[in-house]
């Protein structure tokens, strides 16, 4: 099963702590042989992006801890980088997402794992139900890919799709 996890999952990389799941949920899945772990190249540009807003806050996070966290994500082999921009209709997707939902990050993130896995892991559950009052949205994610589900915080309940 191919799993696209959303940045938060990564966070504890960079030792920032996510109060609504384990750092060791990761870990968790590396583990899971029925997983196959995949992260979009923006989730590199967010984890900087939010790592160096913590280092200039003065939170007791280092630059060194950014970098060692962003060379551990790029370099397991066990996880796979998806680049946002390769697929046809990734950015097609991430244009009607933008249209209900503020983050494009988001949006590009959400349809680079319609476009290449099967279940998207994600905290943002309001994403999701954005989503369910758009009848629009869901039919063009499902003509991408008919069996796509989401994932929810800790990964504790079983994902949800669309139909």
């Amino acid at each position: 099963m191919r799993i696209l996890l959303d940045t938060s999952y990564f966070l504890p990389l960079i030792k920032v702590q996510i109060t609504e799941i384990s750092g060791k949920i990761l870990q968790k899945l590396l583990k899971n042989s029925k997983f196959e772990i995949y992260y979009c190249d923006i989730t590199l540009f967010e984890m900087a992006a939010k790592g160096t807003k913590l280092v200039l806050s003065g939170e007791q996070l280092k630059i060194t801890d950014l970098q060692i966290g962003i060379d551990a994500l790029e370099n397991d082999p066990r996880i796979t980088r998806i680049s946002w921009s390769k697929h046809p209709f990734t950015l097609d997707l991430a244009f009607s997402l933008r249209k209900i939902h503020a983050d494009y990050i988001d949006c590009l993130i959400l349809a680079t794992a319609v476009c290449y896995t099967d279940i998207f892991a994600t905290l943002d559950d309001e994403f999701y139900k954005l989503i369910l009052k758009n009848p629009l949205v869901i039919q063009e994610i499902l003509e991408i890919n008919d069996h796509f589900q989401f994932w929810f915080g800790d990964l504790s309940k079983n994902p949800k799709g669309l139909k």
